[in-house]
């Protein structure tokens, strides 16, 4: 039978050679397409069970092997929304099933991809070339962040993006030690400031403004009192007999005493300790001091086995208060003045008269002089007005302003207005400061002209100081206002740096041409504003930009280096629409092939991963991982080996023919 036998495994072997060929065929055929993983073959032997003697060869079989693992090159196009996958991972798409008033219903089956030559449709959404639309999570637009976890079809048409009210300008310039501008003061030798006896007063509707400092930034927790729980279950408590001390005073406990008694022993020296105790639903002790000025000091003498008993250790639970928090250090003074009124000085710490708690700082701040102050008593900022239009307001000591959100330690009554008679005489004594397009809050834009005046310099006796404007109408005339000032003295030392700093400044309800900004904070930063030499004389700005802008349409999209499709609007904005998701498998290679050079989960694949750690490059491609010459070596191999099973099956029949000749 060997003869028949060698005829049934040469027709094997043509059968195997054949699906070689067939892959190899497939792969040369599919080498430009996008994203294609060529397919490889797998031969193996078939052998009859027989003793090992008596074992022959025998025949083969063929598997097909996937190189999804195996990427391809990166090829870079000019469609921004072309993408690639550098790395492990594989989008997520869906394929239509049916159109319903001409949109595509989807079977919400997740298939897998790396072709990436995504193209926006008539209706939106990213269709690659074979068909298949993206899949991700949208982009909330305002916190940049992933709207869900689970990947849905995108789509992008006609996203519209509300305008933005400007709040914030960022403004760094070096204003030059010497301005160089077209009226010298005469009055001073060697400067060229404002004078303002120049000036005429101004009576009309821009009557002066009291000057104020509003509260930024602060940090502060409110006040509250100290609270220490107890890690033991008291259900079935039996106490030892001993001491326990809280705020030094001794409070016994006796032998056999319950929850409920070591409770009342506690209470029956609160007038002494400031300290109550209670039991949670837990059954833990819960102990609670009067106040935010009270803390909750556990001593040393305490009895050891009563302090396990009740879960209790020694040591110190602070209250929650202005110097427990660190905000200021006893003996640190803040000190407020309003014009030539008496100053307000507060004085921190826990000593009798001092002030240790937001609230204590509340009623110190209402017996200012000549204006009225308040502290939030939720954040800790603090806020000063002066109560004459002519007075300005100082903030000294040895706290930390900033700590209650005081940016600006001197504020100036806001009756620096420059009215339009006057606009002529300023513009020759002050600096153009720059200008920026601000938004109000329907984005319509205004245009923001900043101008600078020196008031003071070492030359006159004083120190460096400089005064900001901004227009506020450009069409003034008579005595109408045009130029306000911005109520802040800036002033510099002789290394050319503010001292003190101004790090923000609040612009309060600003109004340009008749267009409402409302409040608007400069940010000059740590060392935004400098006065250093400049031989030109004029200000050098370095940065001014806004955070506003107006409404806008979407114009195009496209994919940045963060997995994200972005979005460019009308208005110059670019923003995050989407997060682009990237699927992986722990079997990438069992993964079903679809049509179109895509996938669907398998068994033997895993169920996908949707972190994939991949990284997506824009404007590219990922091409076929086929590499033509290995095609062509196989395909020598694989033609010469199916002439050898031919020929096989060529000798098997003369053989056959010489034995029926034998018997004929």
């Amino acid at each position: 039978m060997g003869i028949f036998d060698a005829l049934t495994t040469a027709v094997t072997g043509l059968q195997a050679q054949s699906v070689a060929l067939q892959n190899v065929s497939g792969n040369i055929a599919n080498s430009q397409t996008t994203g294609y993983k060529e397919t490889d073959t797998s031969f193996e032997d078939l052998v009859t069970a027989a003793a090992q003697s008596q074992q022959v060869a025998g025949s083969v079989t063929t598997s097909s092997r996937a190189t999804n693992s195996v990427q391809g090159a990166i090829q870079n196009t000019s469609v921004s929304t072309d993408m690639a996958i550098n790395g492990n991972g594989y989008f997520v798409v869906a394929q239509p099933q049916s159109t319903s008033d001409n949109q595509p219903v989807f079977s919400g089956t997740d298939l897998f991809t790396r072709r990436g030559d995504f193209q926006q449709n008539q209706n939106g959404y990213l269709v690659n070339g074979a068909g298949y639309y993206l899949m991700g999570i949208p982009v909330d637009p305002t916190t940049g962040n992933p709207v869900g976890s689970v990947p849905q079809v995108l789509q992008f048409s006609n996203n519209f993006m509300p305008a933005s009210a400007t709040t914030a300008i960022d403004y760094q310039a070096n204003l030059p030690s010497y301005p160089q501008t077209s009226d010298a003061n005469a009055s001073i030798p060697g400067s060229e400031l404002l004078n303002p006896a120049d000036y005429t007063a101004n009576p009309v509707a821009g009557a002066p403004t009291p000057a104020k400092i509003t509260g930024n930034g602060a940090k502060l927790s409110p006040d509250a009192a100290a609270t220490e729980t107890g890690t033991a279950n008291l259900a079935t408590l039996s106490a030892t007999a001993g001491t326990l001390v809280i705020n030094g005073t001794p409070i016994t406990i006796n032998a056999g005493d319950s929850a409920a008694a070591v409770v009342s022993d506690i209470n029956g020296e609160t007038p002494a300790t400031g300290v109550t105790a209670s039991l949670n639903g837990s059954n833990n002790l819960v102990l609670t001091s009067a106040d935010a000025t009270t803390n909750i000091d556990i001593g040393g003498a305490s009895t050891a086995a009563d302090l396990t008993q009740l879960g209790l250790s020694v040591g110190t639970t602070d209250a929650t208060n202005i110097i427990s928090q660190g905000a200021a250090a006893p003996n640190q003074t803040l000190v407020i003045t309003v014009g030539a009124n008496a100053p307000l000085t507060v004085t921190f710490g826990t000593a009798a008269g001092q002030v240790q708690t937001l609230a204590q700082l509340s009623t110190a701040l209402g017996s200012l002089t000549g204006g009225t102050a308040s502290v939030d008593t939720t954040n800790g900022n603090i806020t000063v007005t002066a109560a004459n239009s002519t007075d300005q307001i100082n903030v000294t000591g040895t706290a930390t302003p900033s700590v209650f959100g005081i940016q600006n330690t001197t504020a100036l009554p806001a009756n620096g207005t420059v009215v339009a008679n006057d606009s002529s005489l300023f513009l020759s004594q002050s600096l153009a400061g720059g200008s920026v397009t601000a938004y109000d809050s329907t984005g319509a834009p205004v245009n923001m002209q900043f101008r600078w005046a020196k008031i003071a310099s070492v030359g006159s006796g004083g120190t460096d100081t400089w005064q900001l404007f901004y227009e506020v109408n450009s069409t003034a005339t008579g005595n109408a206002p045009q130029w306000q000032n911005a109520g802040t003295s800036f002033t510099f030392n002789s290394n050319g740096q503010m001292s003190p700093a101004v790090a923000n400044l609040t612009l309060n309800n600003v109004t340009v041409n008749g267009t409402p900004l409302g409040n608007v904070q400069l940010k000059f930063g740590t060392n935004g504003l400098t006065q250093f030499a400049d031989s030109g004389g004029t200000v050098q700005v370095n940065e001014l930009q806004q955070n506003g802008f107006a409404a806008g349409q979407l114009q195009s999209i496209a994919v940045d280096n963060q997995n994200r499709v972005v979005g460019t609007f009308s208005n110059g904005q670019t923003i995050p629409l989407a997060q682009v998701t990237l699927a992986t498998f722990p079997g990438q290679d069992n993964l079903q092939n679809l049509s179109g050079d895509a996938y669907a989960a398998t068994a033997e694949s895993g169920a996908p991963n949707f972190s994939a750690p991949g990284q997506i490059e824009g404007s590219s491609l990922e091409s076929s991982n086929v590499d033509i010459a290995d095609q062509f070596s196989m395909l020598i191999v694989t033609q010469q080996a199916y002439s050898a099973n031919a020929k096989v099956m060529t000798t098997a029949d003369q053989m056959i023919q010489s034995l029926l000749a034998v018997i004929q």
